[in-house]
């Protein structure tokens, strides 16, 4: 076989090769992509706020709704603790839980999360009383939770969240809470004037 001829058919083998891992990384990646929608802030939100009350503290989570079938509501509570803590930024350093065990934590602030929301929850309904929420089936495999930080009774930041996955150790699930934070805990309010991180104090 001439030289020439061989030179071009590896070069078309490496080319094909390489298009092909593109194309798979590609898939990859879109299929462990989030969608984030009704995402957004209120006017009172302030990200040192929540820093504030995160930051090296436990910082409650109220759960509700299991997206993935053969967990109860205690193990997958558990479970997505873990997942919520190696997803979530290095700072603030939130210690996550359902349970607080220490006196270092402050009840007025918290992250509220309910699996298979019903399209017509309202976000101020999972600040005002969570266990009013309503679901709605969601197929096998799809993940959608809808998420918000409350101070008290009133509603800081929103979002709903979507994504395929399997289990609660595929990577795509603990994906979707790491693009969820920053859009949940923003580090300013486009509702506000100024630098958000000069309020030092919190509100109750």
């Amino acid at each position: 076989m001439p030289m020439a001829r061989l030179v071009e058919e590896n070069t078309m083998k490496r080319t094909a090769i390489a298009l092909s891992l593109a194309l798979s990384a590609l898939s990859v990646s879109a299929a462990s992509a989030a969608v984030i929608t009704s995402e957004g802030v209120e006017g009172p939100y302030y990200h040192s706020e929540y820093s504030a009350a995160a930051d090296g503290r436990e910082f409650l989570v109220e759960v509700r709704g299991v997206p993935f079938a053969g967990m109860s509501q205690e193990a997958f509570d558990q479970a997505l603790m873990a997942v919520l803590m190696s997803a979530r930024p290095s700072q603030p350093a939130a210690q996550f839980t359902t349970r607080p065990v220490s006196g270092n934590v402050d009840p007025a602030y918290r992250l509220v999360l309910v699996f298979g929301p019903a399209r017509n929850l309202a976000f101020e309904t999972q600040c005002r009383g969570v266990d009013k929420a309503r679901f709605e089936p969601v197929a096998t495999g799809d993940v959608k939770v809808s998420a918000t930080f409350c101070r008290k009774d009133d509603l800081m930041s929103r979002a709903i969240a979507r994504t395929s996955a399997t289990n609660i150790d595929d990577p795509a699930f603990r994906q979707m809470f790491v693009e969820l934070f920053p859009v949940l805990f923003p580090l300013r309010n486009p509702l506000q004037d100024g630098d958000n991180n000069r309020r030092s104090h919190r509100r109750r």
